[in-house]
């Protein structure tokens, strides 16, 4: 989970009015950085631990980009919604050092059981959770009526929890989800954030030089008239370079399947002189083509609707040339297809 975090940022950015009601905006910055190494904390008992809770884990499709939480995730994904609703429903007392909160964080769809199970693992994540023994198994939670939240080695990190967990519930949008979990900060500046800095924070896991080739892609691209487009869906980032509505290319920082590009040519047929270039993996890829695997008569999945992929470890800066000859002369066919004449009727 750590990998698709957004990174940890010093900026001194500005925070959006919508948010300054919960503190000043020097505390919410720095809330939120210590929000980040908590979720950090906690992904680390989770990695250790987490099988103790979670024995219910279905395995991802292995094309699947996007991971659906509730489904390969479940013991993570009940955590997420109990540790949102305390940010979100708790009331800030004692100058911001403990959320007072009453039973409306608990989720009326979880058993007790799984909801007394998370509150022991937030526990061990160092969250004191008091009015509630988490021990006692059989209990009717909605008969609890205060339930006071500290976080002893930082109070701050309280702040950062509410404000995250008000960007995730109250501001999400289709096309930019999993706020909470990721820490995305940047949903909480005043000025919106640019694509170049999201691709940047997306690829710093990335070698140097892969950083660099994507970055040089990014802007070769951008100078050709294409735009870019991001998307975050189900713990994927999607960044996809589009000629009008076609997406010729696309960074993909997935869950699930690492890093890669995508390719989704659709004239390759028109220069094939030039591809008979290209080292034999591209060759051979391209020759596979894409699509639905089962549309393709290969007669099953094989990660074809995705488009053609490229891994982004070191191995492709030994292709990085062709990659960029591919990408120009597919945009280039793109951009010669002729313009239906447009015919207009005078009447007599």
């Amino acid at each position: 989970m750590t990998e698709i975090m957004v990174p940890e940022s010093q900026e001194t950015y500005g925070i959006n009015p919508i948010y300054t009601n919960v503190s000043d905006e020097e505390s919410i910055r720095e809330g939120v950085l210590v929000f980040r190494a908590f979720l950090v904390r906690l992904y680390d008992v989770l990695y250790t631990k987490g099988n103790v809770y979670d024995n219910s884990k279905k395995v991802a499709h292995e094309y699947e980009n996007r991971t659906t939480l509730s489904v390969y995730y479940p013991f993570l994904h009940n955590v997420s919604t109990l540790l949102k609703n305390i940010g979100y429903h708790g009331i800030p007392v004692e100058n911001g050092q403990l959320l007072a909160c009453g039973n409306s964080l608990f989720n009326g769809k979880l058993s007790t059981t799984k909801t007394l199970e998370c509150l022991r693992f937030l526990a061990d994540c160092g969250i004191c959770i008091e009015g509630i023994d988490t021990n006692k198994k059989k209990q009717n939670l909605s008969d609890i009526k205060t339930i006071k939240i500290t976080y002893p080695d930082n109070p701050t990190m309280l702040t950062g929890l509410k404000v995250m967990a008000i960007a995730e519930i109250d501001h999400r949008t289709l096309i930019n989800q999993d706020v909470f979990l990721r820490c995305d900060y940047r949903v909480l500046k005043k000025d919106e954030t640019d694509v170049l800095s999201i691709l940047q924070d997306t690829i710093k896991p990335l070698s140097e030089e892969v950083q660099d080739f994507i970055l040089q892609l990014h802007q070769r691209y951008l100078n050709k008239g294409l735009t870019c487009v991001v998307e975050v869906k189900g713990f994927h980032i999607y960044i996809k370079y589009c000629y009008k509505r076609k997406v010729l290319w696309g960074i993909n920082a997935s869950l699930n399947n690492g890093y890669h590009i995508n390719v989704k040519s659709t004239k390759t047929y028109e220069y094939t002189d030039t591809i008979q270039t290209f080292p034999p993996i591209l060759q051979e890829m391209i020759a596979k083509g894409y699509g639905c695997g089962r549309k393709r008569e290969i007669g099953h999945c094989d990660g074809g609707c995705r488009g053609l992929p490229i891994s982004l470890d070191d191995s492709v800066l030994g292709i990085r040339d062709a990659i960029e000859t591919w990408f120009d002369q597919e945009l280039s066919c793109l951009q010669s297809i002729p313009r239906k004449p447009h015919f207009k009727i005078h009447g007599n």
